[in-house]
């Protein structure tokens, strides 16, 4: 047993990473499971014995203590790890992202200007002893925007584009060779580079209308947010983009080595957002009202992005909201939507190729696999997970089926 639920409820949302033996494992954590419940954790795959537990708040007299300035330990809570972590076997290092703190409103929990490690981090782990190499912080978070999801890592050519590039380290030699983490960590829509041995920021860029980061230094890879949209008190009221159903959201992206390129579903949504107790968020001391971002009636994209410049390869835009994909050597991008409809799309130029209509939001995380030399496609439908988005496209009304669709390749 990890956790008991009785008094340090916590969720197993996703599942875990087998690394070297390990079975390594983050999940969510409730308020009221205190900081002891906001675990990783690591098994013997073989026996099932517990070999480390990694906190992801950290205790008095710990490394980041002193970021959470006088909040009392016990209540520092809400810093989960709700996806599956990735793993370099070379270097040893799991790496693995966090979610924000509840509340959300830093002036609600110590003062806006206290980092709260290690929420809404990049966190590299020892595989063997649970020790955290080194950690990057992507946003100080007052609204919900939390940077749990899947981290890429690729060896690449790293020469960001500076017309199309926001933030780069000057120290970057253009065109040098790295072992680098890459992708979309959060809700922002952020692109983030770091060197995934060091944890040096290398460059950074938005792709959705965001407007809660201001700047990122690129010499110390340090995040500036927007003080405009900083809540100071209850009751305040402020326009954000994204809001917390992303930017990007648990939907998984993908990365072509064909290509070296990233493919990310995300959504462009803002939000009037109040720092409340009383909001439909009371959790985090939010509450919201969403709309698509200003400029356009389109809420689901895809942006492809090279991984070696930054630049947008193409955008792929559509009315409803994107779920997961993932990318074929064959220059396929499968994706489905919330309107129930799942496509293939052109990985150089993000030309629709096909497309049927499953009738419900297409859920989970579609695969592909083979059978005796023939290729498949499956793709799950249903309604829940697909549930946030109904309500920026409240016209579009798919039914609500659950059902396993296999297609095979010719």
């Amino acid at each position: 047993m990890i956790l008991d639920y009785k008094t340090q409820p916590a969720m197993q949302s996703s599942g875990p990473i087998i690394a070297d033996g390990k079975v390594i494992s983050g999940r969510s954590c409730l308020p009221r499971g205190g900081p002891d419940a906001c675990v990783i954790v690591a098994h013997d795959a073989n026996t099932g014995a517990e070999l480390w537990r990694r906190r992801t708040v950290p205790a008095p007299g710990e490394p980041g203590d002193e970021t959470w300035g006088d909040i009392p330990f016990e209540d520092r809570t809400h810093v989960g790890t709700w996806m599956v972590p990735s793993y370099d076997p070379g270097l040893e290092l799991i790496y693995i992202g966090t979610s924000v703190t509840s509340p959300a409103p830093k002036f609600l929990l110590g003062g806006r200007d206290l980092r709260h490690l290690y929420h809404n981090s990049t966190l590299a782990l020892d595989a063997n002893s649970g020790e955290i190499a080194w950690h990057y912080q992507h946003l100080n978070d007052h609204w919900d925007l939390d940077h749990p999801f899947e981290r890429l890592l690729v060896d690449t050519a790293v020469a960001p584009d500076a017309d199309e590039v926001d933030w780069i380290n000057p120290r970057i030699e253009p065109g040098e060779t790295r072992k680098v983490i890459t992708g979309v960590p959060g809700k922002t829509g952020v692109v983030y580079t770091l060197d995934r041995e060091t944890g040096e920021f290398l460059w950074a860029r938005p792709t959705i209308r965001q407007n809660v980061i201001a700047m990122i230094d690129g010499a110390t890879g340090a995040v500036t947010e927007n003080s405009e949209v900083v809540f100071r008190e209850l009751g305040q009221e402020a326009y954000v983009c994204p809001t917390y159903i992303g930017g990007k959201d648990w939907q998984a992206g993908a990365y072509s080595p064909v290509t070296n390129a990233m493919y990310v579903p995300m959504r462009n949504s803002c939000a009037r957002m109040t720092a409340t107790r009383a909001g439909r968020l009371q959790i985090y001391a939010l509450d919201a009202e969403h709309q698509i971002a200003p400029g356009t009636d389109l809420s689901g994209s895809v942006h492809a992005v090279s991984a070696e410049t930054g630049k947008s390869l193409w955008t792929y835009e559509q009315r409803a909201g994107l779920m997961s994909l993932f990318v074929t050597g064959g220059g396929l991008v499968f994706v489905g939507d919330g309107n129930g409809r799942f496509r293939a799309l052109d990985d150089e130029t993000g030309e629709s190729l096909w497309e049927i209509n499953l009738g419900s939001p297409v859920t989970g995380f579609p695969v592909t696999y083979a059978v005796d030399g023939r290729q498949y496609v499956a793709a799950s439908t249903g309604n829940r997970s697909a549930a946030l988005l109904s309500g920026l496209t409240p016209e579009l009304r798919p039914s609500s089926g659950n059902n396993l669709f296999v297609f095979a390749l010719p």
